[in-house]
């Protein structure tokens, strides 16, 4: 299974990521939906009334959207998004990657809203127990070793920004209990890793990455001051390290000359890349494992069949690497995929108007939520639809946008927006 399939599994089995926002983009424009359910109670009871989708300026073509946790160390993202966009004004700058620059430097001179150093770690606790937990719920025993090991081996080997040698003194010192905790509920399960190794892993992953478990995601889209084709870039958020956010950043996609279109699905994305690629992340998994299996089975039988003549032949082909074999398959499958689906999706985003991507990123969201409707699974997706549509010369424009008062009874509220 792909590193990137086992993350999905992970975040698909218990539904972490209860939204799905999907950015659609061409030299016109950038549309960005989003859906609104979200989660209570440890994920007993949804709800479909969240706003996850944000203007960063109230002047400028800049917007905002969030998925996974909604929170950052107890304080609501809204709350934090709004608290910058007053603080930024009449501001703008050059480039979109600038105003990610400018929010997450914004949020640092905060203190990240945390103004308790023992809230900080007390999450960070929750966050390397929650990770653990997780996995061990989830992954079946047989393969909690692997996808362990490619999960936390996944990661950049620099340490994300602000994080260096001693942030791994301070994991050490003070959450070395919750490690020790969580290593040994893991091995319990099925991890076949020393206690030594697996802490040097996952200290690896919590310094190098962000785990997918109660972090958050950021999504920011439109158009600096200087640039007239649209950009997205997107970020995952963990916890608050010795004092220092954990901010692992992808890399952007940015509309050009030669790259005419994207688009970006974030979150909850089975649905979208089935769609995209012309085939469900699961069902590939399951091809990827059926192949495996049948190799295997059948150097086996091979390796029997002229055993008792040719012992030595029959140990060469019994210890043959199928691994090179099985990621041949992987790589001409996903040639395949992008030559006949993602391909002629993205080039026919290439020529769509403002209000066919903004229809497009719609239906993209729609189908998640009717696939999670009729499927035994808990619904994730769901409620109202935010569409907004972001271009140069008409700015942000809500398409459709929900909202939790009833607009001809609050004509003060739009009429002392940009006074706010």
């Amino acid at each position: 299974m792909l590193i990137q399939e086992k993350l999905l599994f992970l975040q698909s089995e218990k539904n972490i990521d209860m939204t799905a926002i999907i950015g659609v983009m061409n030299k016109h424009a950038v549309a960005i939906a989003a859906d609104s359910a979200v989660t209570l109670g440890g994920g007993r009871k949804v709800l479909n009334s969240a706003n996850k989708l944000f203007s960063l300026s109230k002047h400028y073509p800049v917007a905002i959207a969030i998925y996974g946790n909604a929170e950052l160390v107890g304080t609501p993202w809204e709350i934090i998004i709004k608290e910058y966009r007053k603080n930024l004004k009449d501001k703008f700058f050059a480039h979109v990657g600038d105003y990610v620059n400018d929010f997450f430097d914004f949020i640092r001179l905060k203190q990240y809203y945390c103004f308790d150093a023992t809230d900080a770690l007390n999450h960070l606790r929750q966050y390397i127990v929650g990770f653990c937990n997780n996995l061990r719920q989830n992954i079946p025993p047989a393969r909690l070793t692997q996808v362990f090991v490619d999960i936390c081996s996944s990661v950049s080997t620099d340490y994300l920004d602000g994080f260096s040698d001693s942030t791994v003194v301070f994991l050490k010192k003070n959450v070395s209990n919750e490690l020790d905790k969580g290593i040994q509920d893991l091995i319990k399960s099925g991890l076949t890793l020393s206690p030594t190794e697996a802490r040097e892993l996952l200290i690896n992953f919590l310094t190098k990455g962000v785990p997918p478990i109660l972090s958050s995601g950021l999504v920011f889209t439109g158009y600096g001051e200087e640039e007239i084709f649209p950009s997205v870039f997107s970020c995952e958020v963990g916890c608050i390290i010795d004092g220092v956010l954990a901010v692992q950043r992808q890399l952007p996609a940015q509309v050009s000359n030669t790259n005419t279109a994207f688009i970006c699905p974030f979150a909850q994305t089975d649905v979208m890349h089935t769609i995209l690629r012309g085939i469900s992340p699961q069902v590939q998994s399951i091809y990827v494992n059926s192949l495996t299996t049948a190799i295997r089975s059948f150097t086996s039988q091979v390796a029997g069949l002229i055993g008792t003549g040719h012992p030595e032949l029959a140990k060469q082909i019994q210890g043959i690497s199928i691994e090179p074999f099985v990621q041949t398959f992987i790589n001409l499958s996903q040639q395949a995929q992008e030559n006949h689906y993602t391909a002629p999706f993205v080039n026919s985003v290439a020529s769509l108007e403002k209000e066919d991507l903004s229809d497009f990123a719609e239906s993209l969201i729609t189908l998640t939520s009717l696939k999670r409707k009729v499927s035994p699974d808990q619904e994730t997706v769901g409620g109202p639809v935010d569409v907004m549509v972001i271009s140069k010369g008409d700015g942000i424009i809500w398409m459709k946008r929900k909202h939790y008062f009833d607009a001809e009874k609050n004509h003060h509220f739009f009429s002392n927006y940009f006074d706010n």
